[in-house]
C-alpha cells in the first residue's frame, strides 16, 4: 500500500502531468490553425510591440495615448479570442481553479490534491485487499444465528458490534480509542476493521493496515538491512494502525520486542490501534508476554466475535 507521502508526491506529479498534456495539445491546435490564419501571428506580433511601449507611456504621462493604447489592446485580445472560439481552439483550462493547478493556495496544500491523495491511498489499498467488498452495507447479519449459545447470542452479538464499529468510524480522531477483536476465524473481524479502514481513508486520514506478519516482517527488514526505522515510525504515527491476523506471524525475541514498542508508543501517544486476533488472552500472554497482554487488558477495548465460521458457509453456498 502507499504510504500518505507517496500519495501526495504523485497527485502533484499527476496534476502536473495532465496540465502539460492539456497545454500540449492546445499548442499544437493553436499552431495548425496559425498555419491557416495568418491574422494570429500578426496580432500576436502587434500585441507583443504594445506591450513593450506600454511601459513607456506610462512613465511619460500621456494618459491619452495610454487609454488609446489599452483599448486597442483589449480589441486585439478580443479579436483573437473570437478568432480561436470560431475554430474550436481553447486555451487549457485548469482542473483546479482554486489553486490554478499549482496544488497550493496560501502555502497550504489545497483540497484537489488531498482528495487525489485520498482516491489514490483508497486504490492502493483496494488493489491488495477485497476493500469494495468489506464495507459496512455488505456486512450481512443473516450469517450470525439467532439462538442463545452459552458464548450468547450471535446475531444480537454482532449487531451491537457492527453499530460500535460504525460509531467509532464516524466519530474516529486520532485519539479515539484502541480496539481488540478476538473470536474464532471467519466471523467478520477482518471485515468490519476493513470497513473502517475504507471510511477514513475515503476522510483523508492516514490509516496503516497490515496482517501482523507483513507489518512486523518489515520492521524487521528495515531495521537488520536497511539500517532505517521507516516501517515502526509510520507504525507509530499513523491516525489509525490496524493489525490483522495477530498470532499467526513467527515470533523472534526481536519480533516480540518490536511489537511491544508498537503497542506501548501507540498507547502513551495516545494513538489508536485496531487489532485482530484468533488467540485468547491467556493465548496472547503465553506467545508474547505478560506486559503485552497487560498493556491490552488496560489500554484497549476487548470485544469477542461468536457465531459461525462464515467463509465455511458461503463456499458451501456456491456448491
Amino acid at each position: 500500500m502507499l504510504n500518505r507521502e507517496t500519495a501526495y508526491s504523485l497527485a502533484f506529479e499527476e496534476q502536473r502531468n495532465a496540465l502539460k498534456r492539456k497545454t500540449a495539445l492546445y499548442e499544437k491546435a493553436l499552431e495548425e490553425l496559425k498555419a491557416k490564419n495568418n491574422r494570429i501571428d500578426e496580432i500576436d506580433r502587434t500585441l507583443k510591440a504594445l506591450g513593450a511601449k506600454i511601459g513607456i507611456t506610462v512613465l511619460s504621462g500621456d494618459l491619452k495615448e495610454l487609454d488609446r493604447m489599452q483599448k486597442l489592446i483589449t480589441a486585439l485580445a478580443e479579436e483573437r479570442d473570437a478568432i480561436l472560439q470560431k475554430n474550436g481552439v481553447t486555451p487549457a483550462e485548469f482542473s483546479c481553479q482554486l489553486c490554478k493547478d499549482t496544488g497550493y493556495i496560501d502555502g497550504k496544500v489545497c483540497s484537489c490534491i488531498k482528495d487525489a491523495a485520498k482516491k489514490l491511498l483508497i486504490k492502493s489499498l483496494s488493489e491488495e485487499l477485497p476493500l469494495e467488498e468489506c464495507r459496512f452495507e455488505r456486512f450481512d447479519l443473516k450469517y450470525y444465528p439467532d439462538e442463545d449459545t452459552p458464548a450468547g447470542n450471535p446475531r444480537r452479538r454482532m449487531e451491537t458490534l457492527l453499530k460500535l464499529c460504525k460509531d467509532y468510524a464516524e466519530s474516529f480522531s486520532p485519539s479515539s480509542p484502541s480496539l481488540l477483536f478476538m473470536g474464532d476465524a471467519g466471523l467478520g473481524k477482518t471485515h468490519l476493521s476493513l470497513s473502517i479502514v475504507y471510511e477514513l481513508l475515503s476522510r483523508g486520514f492516514d490509516v496503516i493496515y497490515g496482517s501482523a506478519y507483513n507489518l512486523l516482517s518489515a520492521m524487521e527488514n528495515d531495521h537488520f538491512q536497511n539500517r532505517t526505522n521507516e516501517s515502526f515510525s509510520a507504525a507509530v504515527t499513523c491516525d489509525l494502525l490496524v493489525i490483522d491476523d495477530l498470532g499467526s506471524e513467527f515470533v523472534s525475541p526481536y519480533i516480540q520486542s518490536m511489537f511491544y514498542n508498537v503497542i506501548n508508543t501507540r498507547l502513551l501517544a495516545n494513538r489508536p490501534t485496531i487489532i485482530n486476533t484468533n488467540l485468547n488472552m491467556k493465548e496472547i500472554e503465553q506467545r508474547y508476554s505478560a506486559r503485552i497482554s497487560s498493556r491490552f487488558i488496560g489500554g484497549y477495548t476487548a470485544k469477542k466475535f461468536i457465531g459461525n465460521d462464515i467463509r465455511q458457509i458461503k463456499m458451501t453456498e456456491k456448491k
